[in-house]
């Protein structure tokens, strides 16, 4: 359990690091580059757009914790301690790890070309960073030895 344990802070540190990166990167293009917003709709509509994406991330990381992570967590520290189960647990807590700054980044991608505002690309990488700061691998192990 220790081993699996110390595998996921990795992975959820690499994913800190990645965020990081990101950021940096797209301050970098943001301070380089002049992006134009998209004039394909109305920018009253872009809003909407994205605004709509903040609400679809919300919902989307708590369906995600749900699925990939808190329903598996709590079969591992349960009274069955079977290898499948812990295999499952560790496929999906991965799988959170790595779709959480996916999506967040993809996210942030459309609404800063949408309205060109940094600050929409920060937040939506801020929310991956909550995200990841509130789930942590180390809690697993606290809740199997009681």
């Amino acid at each position: 359990m220790e081993n699996l344990i110390s595998n996921l802070q990795k992975r959820r540190r690499m994913m800190f690091y990645i965020l990081f990166a990101v950021a940096l990167i797209g301050i970098g293009v943001d301070s380089f580059f002049e992006i134009a917003p998209a004039n394909y709709y109305d920018p009253q509509l872009q809003l909407f757009f994205v605004y709509g994406l903040i609400a679809y991330k919300l919902l989307e990381l708590t369906v995600l914790y749900f699925f990939f992570y808190h329903r598996h967590m709590l079969k591992c520290v349960g009274e069955e301690h079977d290898e499948a189960v812990r295999a499952k647990f560790e496929k999906n807590a991965k799988r959170f790890f790595m779709l959480v700054p996916h999506g967040s980044v993809i996210f942030g991608i459309i609404s800063y070309k949408l309205t060109a505002e940094l600050t929409y690309f920060l937040l939506f990488l801020a929310i991956a960073f909550i995200a990841l700061s509130l789930v942590k691998p180390h809690n697993i192990f606290k809740s199997s030895i009681q």
